[in-house]
């Protein structure tokens, strides 16, 4: 116990310093704080040292943290910004973020070139490129291009974010030439190729949006989830889900202890979880915070295994402080303070709220009850536990707080392990199986359709999030005293009641595993079955024009059942994302792709297209561009085998019943000189049948 006090004192101190300026007012008042809250719970001699000790921590503590702030170096790249066009050669340190409408690279600067020679500079770049840029972990650039300071916007400080990450510049390049490969870790190298794989095989799998949202489960990538299912995620405390976090690297666990604790014995089940969480932990990138977090989940898992709450607040208490005194910065994240709350909520909370709902629900012990009621109750428990010491942290970094997260949490939470069961497996198994992926589809679809589902059904709810301005370090250090008091209260009242209140305590009950499972079996079966039925459509012709940002695409499907794309829009994520939502999940055929003209706004969504949909052929203008991604798009169409064909008036397609899709332009006799500019050379298309005609 006196570890632990010791442990929490240095957390205060560091807590301390960090939301006050003056140190030793801080440390002073941690101090206060802690020895009031020891002598009430225990006063004596030996607490009065204890007490005079952690004095000594906080003080350490406040200390280590004004000695780590993070201060520009001498040899800074920083101090080339805001200035003239420079060169710099840099390093790709991290994966590339998945391509939006830019592409991140985060950049670790070797050189500069300054008065007439190069020379050594430090700090990291962040710099945006166009999404269809493929540089790797590794390359050595050499960049011609300018250098910004970061600026912050509203409440949040997003320069002071970035430094804290080492990002000192933003960069914006006009020439850019890989020097060498091969230049970071060869075993970080190994891994980011493994989880780069398995992500192109979960596309090939699964259609938009299912396939970015197991993507953010299984690999923490969130940057290519569509930003509407982003929204509805944060409006309904659904976003931890994707985030690599103690909370969700622990949720995980739970939920493996929870499905295999009644099939395997508890230990058995503890020992699943803990290889689990390795396992998510290499997936994810095996980066700093991930090992933080899964740390913090790995110290739950070990506390269900021993059966001994105290040892695991010990063993969490311990390793925060041994993670801030490593580094004390790390406090400002809001990762680890959702992960650090979370897995304290599941430590405190959860034993005396399964008590109180077993007492409530009149649920039996383990080896007495039938085990789904008992995983009901750990799974809202533990979203209840999470949500409740999660609440005030959400508040203050993101001044909302979500009223539908309990509801959406308890639906959603169940499904998160069979995510990333099922879309690991089908994308290990696409990878060593050749030929087209889609026959995956049904092992993989249903748990994450049924994910978004609740969560877009949850975010409809009136008044699902609300705006909370206004909310600082007092009030969540009065919440959290209420909330104390009341679990303390709670706890001591619940000393003579009866051993129902175990964690997770189960038992064997291989008897049930052979039907369970043909049950699960036949309820994905009947699903797929009524999806792929009212999923038909009865119409002759349907064109259905795809919402895809500032730029042009749209669907034509004829009564033959073909399938014609007009232009890809300027994102292969949102043209992904809205053919997903029309197309059935198991079904990738497109027979023509059509481009009317070669600029950014139509043709750049079309290499995802390419890339993920079985493309029949390609009709396009035989005016070019002379844009990077023009070239791109030539070297793509070289590589494939893509039937491919020009327009030209007068040609046209039947499309059965009457339907036919003719050219009107160009003319044979077009020519570039004749024309303003690319817009004037685009392909017309008239779509009729009967009296219904497009243009």
């Amino acid at each position: 116990l006196a570890l632990a006090f010791l442990a929490a004192a240095w957390l205060l101190g560091t807590a301390a310093a960090a939301t006050t300026n003056a140190e030793t007012g801080a440390a002073v008042a941690a101090f206060g704080l802690l020895g009031a809250l020891a002598f009430a719970l225990r006063p004596g001699a030996l607490t009065l040292v204890v007490v005079l000790i952690s004095g000594l921590v906080i003080l350490g503590a406040t200390w280590r943290y004004e000695a780590t702030v993070p201060t520009l170096a001498p040899d800074s790249i920083a101090r080339l910004n805001d200035g003239g066009p420079i060169r710099f050669r840099a390093v790709v340190d991290d994966e590339p973020a998945a391509p939006t409408s830019t592409r991140q690279y985060r950049l670790d600067v070797r050189e500069a070139y300054i008065d007439g020679r190069w020379r050594d500079v430090s700090g990291r770049v962040l710099m945006y490129a166009q999404p269809w840029t493929d540089w790797e972990y590794g390359d050595l650039l050499e960049i011609e291009g300018k250098l910004t300071t970061p600026e912050s916007s509203g409440s949040f400080d997003y320069a002071e974010y970035l430094l804290r990450r080492g990002i000192v510049s933003i960069a914006s390049q006009s020439e850019i030439t890989v020097l060498s490969n091969g230049n970071g870790s060869d075993w970080r190298e190994t891994l980011i190729g493994i989880r780069s794989s398995l992500s192109g095989a979960l596309q090939d799998v699964l259609p938009e949006p299912e396939a970015s949202l197991a993507g953010g489960i299984l690999f923490g990538t969130r940057t290519a989830i569509p930003d509407d299912l982003t929204e509805d995620m944060r409006d309904t405390g659904t976003a931890h889900l994707v985030a690599v976090s103690g909370q969700n690297v622990t949720m995980l666990a739970a939920l493996m202890i929870a499905v295999f604790g009644w099939l395997v014995g508890r230990r058995n089940a503890c020992w699943a979880a803990l290889a689990g969480i390795c396992l998510y932990a290499a997936l994810v990138g095996a980066q700093p915070s991930v090992i933080r977090a899964a740390v913090m989940g790995a110290l739950w898992v070990m506390s269900i295994a021993l059966g001994r709450q105290n040892t695991a607040f010990v063993a969490l208490t311990l390793a925060g402080a041994v993670m801030t005194a490593l580094d004390p910065q790390i406090v400002h994240e809001v990762g680890f303070q959702l992960s650090f709350a979370s897995v304290l909520g599941l430590i405190v909370v959860t034993p005396v709220l399964s008590h109180f709902l077993d007492r409530l629900s009149g649920v039996k012990p383990a080896h007495e009850g039938f085990p789904g009621a008992r995983m009901t109750r750990d799974v809202t428990t533990m979203t209840i536990a999470s949500i409740a010491f999660t609440l005030p942290i959400a508040a203050i970094n993101f001044q909302q707080v979500s009223l539908a997260a309990p509801f959406a949490n308890l639906l959603a939470v169940p499904a998160f392990l069979a995510v990333a069961v099922t879309s690991g497996l089908a994308a290990a198994l696409a990878l060593v199986i050749p030929g087209d992926a889609t026959w995956l589809s049904p092992i993989a679809w249903p748990p994450a359709a049924y994910m978004i589902a609740v969560i877009r059904l949850s975010a409809g709810l009136p008044g699902a999030s609300v705006q909370v301005g206004g909310v600082h370090t007092a009030h969540a250090v009065a919440y959290y005293a209420i909330l104390a008091a009341v679990l303390y209260l709670a706890s001591k009242r619940r000393i003579d009641l009866p051993a129902a209140a175990a964690p997770l305590r189960y038992t064997r009950a291989p008897g049930l595993l052979v039907p369970g499972v043909v049950a699960l079996a036949l309820a994905v079966a009947s699903a797929i079955v009524w999806v792929t039925a009212l999923s038909h459509d009865d119409a002759a012709l349907s064109v259905t024009f795809l919402d895809v940002g500032q730029g042009d695409a749209a669907l034509i499907e004829g009564p033959a059942g073909q399938r014609i794309l007009v232009d890809g829009g300027p994102s292969g994520e949102a043209v992904s994302d809205a053919l997903g939502r029309v197309l059935p999940f198991y079904d990738r055929r497109i027979d023509l792709v059509v481009l009317t003209h070669p600029q950014a706004d139509h043709l750049a969504g079309l290499p995802a297209v390419l890339g993920r949909f079985d493309v029949g052929g390609l009709m396009t203008t035989r005016f070019t561009n002379s844009t990077a991604l023009y070239e791109e798009w030539q070297d793509l169409l070289a590589a494939s085998e893509i039937p491919r064909a020009t327009a030209t008036r007068g040609q046209w397609i039947d499309l059965g019943d009457g339907a036919k899709l003719t050219v009107l332009y160009p003319t044979a006799a077009t020519r570039s000189p004749t024309v303003r500019g690319l817009n004037d050379t685009s392909v017309v298309l008239r779509l009729t049948m009967g009296d219904v005609s497009y243009l």
